[in-house]
């Protein structure tokens, strides 16, 4: 028999195990709430068998996401194209990313630098998760588009396994247009050149190329030989590290004289400026016309200087002969002028005792000599 306390204990129970699940429900949930993602599409062209939501989005190979859902591009945009849609839900906490505006902005440039989505296969299962990477932007264009996305936009491009089917149906569609004919036509011609071969072998050239390339294979052992001896010895064990050596040497001179290499740089760079502002300005200057009629004003004075030259050189000419007629002149009256020196030195003396005579008795000077002094009582 039940009794109420059994029941009490049996409601609690249900109600505390309600709780707990509720509880461990929210709390095993709640990061995908709180969780910052950004929302990227993708349109590709080729199958997508083995790609399922919640498939694995991968950058570089590092887990940054999932995909979030698959579609159809008619479904949304546009009947023309038969793509298939992608989006996937990146998770920016994983990819170090404070503000989706600011990745999004990140990943339109990067797109432009080449980065792309590739399905790849997980191992052999068959199943597809989508890789995030950078390939060469000019062998990998995005595909034709002619709406705007409602989210941001990565380009994909083509699986390694679909471009690998793509080569074997090449080759196989190669194989299929050749022709028996052409197959025997390719054989024939193939056999037609060993024949020839085989022929021009036995042949005296042949012969001679033959001895030739047996020739050079033992020249080419003699100097692998040779080679290998050298390695072989015990200095060659220094070059390597005295080549490091070198090396760190000349990085260390690079680096300490980085300064004035740039410097040096600097002042070539502005030396090179003023060359080309100074020709620049020699150019204009030459190319003015003034200059021409300056030019041939400047030849007249040259001539003119030429004309004068000449006739200095004649008036120089004459001077010099008259120089010589008065040194041969001064030479033969040399006694004469000795005399006349004499008697000019006579006479200075003369007018030196005058003028002495002139200060002290002026009046003697201009009326004679003074009169005879007077005795008193002396009759006249």
């Amino acid at each position: 028999m039940i009794r109420k306390q059994d029941y009490l204990k049996l409601g609690t129970f249900v109600i505390l195990g309600t709780l707990l699940l509720v509880a461990m429900v929210v709390i095993l949930g709640a990061g995908q709430y709180f969780k910052k993602t950004l929302t990227v599409e993708t349109y590709i062209k080729e199958s997508v068998n083995g790609l399922d939501i919640g498939s694995p989005v991968k950058l570089k190979g590092v887990k940054v996401g999932s995909v979030s859902e698959i579609g159809f591009v008619h479904n949304r945009y546009t009947d023309e194209y038969r793509y298939v849609l992608v989006e996937c839900e990146l998770d920016l906490d994983r990819l170090g990313a404070e503000d989706a505006d600011t990745y999004a902005d990140k990943i339109r440039q990067d797109v432009k630098r080449g980065l792309r989505i590739k399905p790849n296969t997980i191992g052999l299962t068959g199943q597809l998760y989508l890789n995030i990477d950078y390939v060469p932007p000019g062998t990998n264009p995005p595909l034709l588009i002619d709406w705007q996305p409602e989210n941001v936009y990565i380009p994909s491009v083509s699986s390694t396994m679909n471009r690998l089917e793509a080569a074997v149906d090449n080759v196989s569609n190669f194989v299929k247009g050749l022709s028996k004919d052409d197959v025997e036509t390719i054989i024939s011609k193939i056999r037609d050149i060993v024949e020839a071969v085989g022929k021009f072998v036995k042949t005296d050239d042949g012969k001679a190329i033959g001895k030739l390339i047996r020739a050079n294979l033992v020249q080419t052992e003699k100097t692998l030989r040779r080679l290998n001896e050298l390695l072989a010895a015990p200095e060659a064990e220094t070059i390597i590290p005295d080549g490091a050596h070198a090396m760190a040497g000349l990085r260390e001179i690079v680096e300490k004289g980085g300064d004035d290499a740039v410097a040096a740089l600097g002042d070539a760079r502005r030396a090179m400026k003023a060359f080309r502002s100074a020709s620049t300005a020699l150019d204009r200057f030459l190319s003015n016309p003034e200059m021409a009629d300056n030019m041939e004003e400047f030849g007249k004075a040259l001539r003119n200087i030429n004309e004068a030259s000449s006739e200095v050189k004649v008036s120089i000419a004459k001077l010099h002969a008259v120089l010589n007629r008065l040194n041969a002149i001064s030479a033969g009256q040399q006694s004469n002028i000795r005399s006349i020196l004499d008697d000019t030195r006579v006479l200075m003396e003369n007018l030196k005792e005058i003028s002495g005579e002139a200060k002290e008795y002026p009046s003697g000077v201009i009326f004679g000599a003074p009169p005879a002094k007077r005795i008193p009582g002396e009759s006249r």
